[in-house]
């Protein structure tokens, strides 16, 4: 056979054995990118603890490298006239390095990739380490691959024969590139001359070289021997998934597993390294039950470890403890003699890494030695850190030691304590060794904000977080409460940047909404832990049942969830989803602040489950069950949980909820008996009626509430009486109300104009279609015409009043064009603090403009927003009140003459007017009249002029 035949056949053997537990991930394939060269500026430290490198989860975004194949990168493009002829694949340990070396190997051997490539010679720098005696290339090769027997210095001197380095890190000598070098394939010479001579160039300068290494060891390569850095990138967020559901084999299971990786942004990226997400996936699929539903309770790094090597042999893990401890500065490689020197046999070594190859494996090599490694570096500080603790535990004088520890951690600037002091206070927790209150904790917050923007800093918020997953965030509510510091000798600014790191450390975001083609109750869950990550979950409107009620009462009972507001509007969800809603909302752990139900389907027996929830909620602020027919029977529900002086709802909204006069009387006794929180009643589109309103307004205070919206409720006068009794009263807080769409008529309106007279808070009162007058005007007038005590100077005038009127809407009411021109004078009042007025389809012709022009042209008139649509003003009433608009004191900002009879006459005085006054008009609005192509044309520059402040032009020609 010829070399190439005999090469491959030995790779083969060397390299296909059956996959072990610790090797499943060369089932997935190796990502690669170019590495940004080092002279143009390193993006981190190379000296930085790995998991610097891997963990980002302290930043907003991170560099994503584009992925290129091995294939791409081990081309054959040697620049054979200069000494750039290495490629160099850098990787955090665990990331596969090894695995991708041997993939590449069996793939040549088994002819299915690296075609151009001749012959391939991996070689394991750990190996290398066993040859102490002087030898030559030829003789090396052989060494490894004994079946070589013809092998020759011209087989080997050509373009396409390639030396694969694995593992630079693990080398035992320093690559001296000043020294000795040789160039004759029968040389013999020491193996460290060997290497640096084949990277070199001078010996075999058409071969190319293949180096993996950890970062570290990177910088024993001269620049100028590399033709191109390459990284080797971990798992994908699909490859994870991927490894995790080979792993555990389970689909529901890996689903739940993969959750509670994704809710520690930490862990998320950890596990981009395939040993450690083997680890995760492994342990999580122990603790995990089928039968536990969605339930999350996520396991920190520490208690990872702690289960991992909880199931292994005590007497032997006791051993290696101390055996991690003692090797903390030294490699992860291990060869027989280290472990006799520390009282292991290599056979108790070997028996225990088939038992638990996760925690230690064993590697044969070169004349059968064997090599043991821990199965990541990180589970080798794991167990020193352990070690470290059983001394502490056993010496109590050591107590302060843990507090050392941080300082230690501290002075190193590149980190290399991190992982083991985050394992450390991981342990503090799991041992009880410390209370919350311990000086440890209060020293590491002050180290923190000490250091609030440096690498320190984040090593010490995952230490803290290993102890407490809510670490620090009691002080961060503390400082947004009072705007004070918690913690004696900070700024305020300490506290700005810790809140910013604490939402990027924890992955936060405001809002969650699913994509509108990914609506489904399937794709929800599996976004759980996004869901739990943001503040705001808006899921209206997005096809889901109860189906998905279980899973997201799980997020709502999970310790580490963020979610306050919920909106489940206009969904499937029904009472069988209620009720399971309603398990996570009882749970001690539930901070939700807002629950909104609107259209769900909500029956009276989902309103006993509420009632439960709301009887010991003491969070709960807002709660929305519009459009479900809920009904008198199922708002009496509700109000046993109203009652309850532990409910302190603060916005109730049931709109069109079928609730009468009956359901009324219900929430009146729970409001008599619990009226101390709320603030927004919304009982609009409900037949409540006179009856039902007055007996709600009898028993509770209205005047105390912030919003009432009780439109479309059937209400007349009889209603009107409570309601200006309760505007009349000094202490009311009461700035929004809306009864449009209610028989007032002029009578039950005068009631609340002499309310609103007397002392008034409103600001925004909607009447519209109440069947108001030109009589209910002149009462109105009167209230606008008042002046308030707050803006009178102090003056002694008897007729001062408290007004506070904002927003206006009469819409839809007879009002004609006299009642108009009475609260017209009322824009005038130097006090008054009207900015909206709606006047549309109020029977209104030209003949009101005039007086409206005058009113908010004055230079008192605050007015911005103007709506006079659907009245038959025409081109002559435009004509008036550009007028208004002409005056330089005019402020109005927007104005709505939709269907006003409008001809091109009116465009052409809109026009001329805003040349006029270019200032203030942004929006106009004039659909619905008929107005000619070329007048729009003439309007729609004035939209690209930026003199003037239109920007917004609502136009239709017939």
């Amino acid at each position: 056979m010829d070399l190439q035949t005999v090469l491959k056949t030995t790779l083969k053997n060397k390299y296909q054995k059956p996959n072990e537990v610790s090797s499943e991930n060369s089932l997935l394939p190796s990502r690669l990118c170019y590495w940004k060269p080092r002279h143009d500026g390193a993006l981190f430290d190379l000296h930085e603890h790995e998991f610097r490198h891997v963990d980002k989860s302290s930043f907003h975004t991170w560099v994503v490298f584009t992925t290129v194949p091995l294939t791409d990168i081990l081309s054959c493009d040697c620049k054979h006239n200069s000494s750039k002829r290495t490629v160099i694949t850098l990787g955090v340990s665990g990331v596969g390095k090894t695995t991708t070396v041997q993939s590449c190997a069996l793939e040549w051997a088994a002819g299915k990739g690296y075609h151009d490539i001749h012959l391939l010679f991996p070689l394991t720098f750990w190996e290398l380490n066993l040859l102490k005696c002087k030898l030559s290339i030829i003789e090396l090769l052989q060494t490894f691959y004994p079946e070589l027997e013809e092998l020759g210095g011209s087989s080997l001197n050509k373009n396409n024969v390639w030396f694969v380095l694995d593992g630079l890190d693990e080398y035992n000598l320093p690559l001296k590139f000043n020294g000795p070098a040789v160039s004759d394939v029968s040389e013999v010479t020491t193996v460290d001359v060997l290497l640096t001579s084949l990277i070199r160039g001078t010996l075999l300068p058409n071969a190319h070289v293949w180096i993996t290494t950890r970062y570290a060891a990177v910088t024993q390569i001269p620049d100028g021997y590399l033709l191109k850095e390459t990284e080797l990138q971990g798992f994908s967020n699909e490859q994870k998934e991927q490894h995790f559901r080979t792993v555990i084999g389970d689909d529901d299971l890996a689903n739940k597993a993969i959750d509670h990786m994704r809710i520690s942004r930490s862990l998320d990226f950890l596990c981009q390294i395939p040993s450690i997400c083997t680890i995760l996936a492994t342990v999580l699929k122990s603790q995990l039950k089928a039968d536990k539903g969605f339930k999350i309770n996520p396991l920190s790094l520490t208690q990872i470890y702690t289960n991992l090597v909880k199931a292994s042999n005590s007497a032997f893990i006791a051993k290696l403890k101390n055996l991690a401890l003692l090797r903390m500065a030294e490699g992860n490689v291990m060869y027989e003699d280290d472990l006799s020197e520390r009282d292991i046999s290599a056979e108790d070594a070997s028996t225990f890494s088939r038992e638990c190859p996760l925690v230690l494996r064993e590697e044969k090599g070169l004349h059968n030695t064997s090599v043991f490694r821990f199965g990541h570096s990180s589970i080798q500080e794991f167990l020193a850190a352990s070690a470290t603790l059983d001394d502490i535990e056993a010496n109590p004088l050591r107590s302060g030691c843990c507090q050392h520890l941080v300082e230690e951690a501290l002075q190193s600037a590149d980190g290399k304590y991190d992982v083991f002091l985050r394992f450390i206070f991981g342990l503090i927790k799991e041992r009880h060794m410390l209370g919350p209150t311990d000086q440890l904790f209060d020293y590491t917050k002050r180290k923190i904000l000490e250091s609030i923007m440096s690498d320190s800093a984040v090593s010490l918020f995952h230490c803290l977080r290993e102890y407490d997953s809510q670490a620090l965030l009691n002080e961060v509510k503390f400082f947004l409460k009072f705007g004070s510091s918690p913690i004696d000798g900070f700024a305020p600014m300490h506290w700005q940047f810790m809140i910013q790191r604490t939402r990027t450390f924890e992955g936060m975001r405001e809002t969650f909404e699913m994509e509108v083609s990914m609506r489904c109750d399937d794709r929800l869950l599996r976004q759980l832990p996004a869901i739990l990550k943001s503040r705001k979950a808006m899921l209206r409107f997005s096809n889901l049942t109860d189906k998905c009620c279980r899973a997201l009462a799980a997020v709502l009972s999970t310790r580490e969830s963020y979610l306050r507001e919920l909106d489940l509007g206009y969904n499937s969800i029904g009472e069988h989803g209620v009720g399971m809603l309603v398990e996570g909302l009882n749970d001690q752990y539930c901070r939700l602040k807002v629950l909104r139900l609107q259209g769900c389907g909500v029956t009276a027996k989902a309103c006993e489950y509420l009632a439960t929830f709301l009887t010991q909620s003491r969070r709960l602020q807002e709660l929305d069950l519009s459009r479900n027919e809920i009904g008198d029977l199922g708002l009496g529900c509700l109000c046993n949980g109203l009652r309850s002086h532990d409910c302190l709802i603060e916005t109730l909204k049931l709109s069109q909820c079928n609730i009468q006069q009956k359901g009324c009387y219900y929430l009146a006794s729970a409001l008599q008996r619990n009226p101390d929180h709320l603030t927004v009643l919304d009982l609009s589109i409900n037949l409540v009626g006179d009856k039902g309103a007055n007996k709600l307004f009898r028993k509770f205070d209205i005047s105390q509430l912030r919003k009432l919206e009780m439109y479309h409720c059937s209400l007349t006068e009889l209603s009107c009486a409570s309601i200006g009794e309760a505007l009349k009263s000094e202490a009311s807080t009461l700035v929004e109300l809306n009864l449009s769409s209610s028989n007032l008529k002029d009578a039950g309106f005068a009631l609340m104009c002499e309310g609103m007279y007397a002392w008034c808070s409103l600001e925004k009162l909607n009447v519209s279609r109440c069947g108001i007058t030109g009589f209910g005007c002149i009462c109105l007038a009167k209230v606008l015409c008042s002046v308030s005590l707050r803006y009178s100077g102090g003056m002694p005038n008897t007729d001062l009043q408290a007004v506070e009127l904002r927003e206006l809407d009469l819409s839809m009411n007879c009002l004609g064009d006299k009642g108009v021109r009475e609260i017209s004078a009322g824009l005038k009042n130097p006090y008054n603090h009207l900015k909206s007025l709606n006047l549309s389809q109020c029977s209104l012709t030209d003949d009101c403009c005039a007086e409206l022009a005058l009113g908010f042209g004055s230079k008192e008139s605050i007015l911005s927003e103007l709506d006079l649509s659907g009245n038959d003003l025409q081109d002559k009433g435009v004509r008036k009140l550009c007028m208004g608009l002409r005056s330089p004191h005019c402020k109005l900002q927007k104005l709505s003459l939709r269907t006003c009879g409008l001809s091109p006459w009116s465009i052409q005085f809109l026009t001329t007017a805003l040349k006029s006054n270019p200032q203030h008009l942004a929006e106009l609005h004039v659909m619905g009249n008929s107005l000619e192509d070329s007048d729009i044309r003439q309007l729609m520059k004035l939209t690209k002029n930026q003199k003037y402040s239109l920007h917004t032009i609502d136009v239709s020609a017939d």
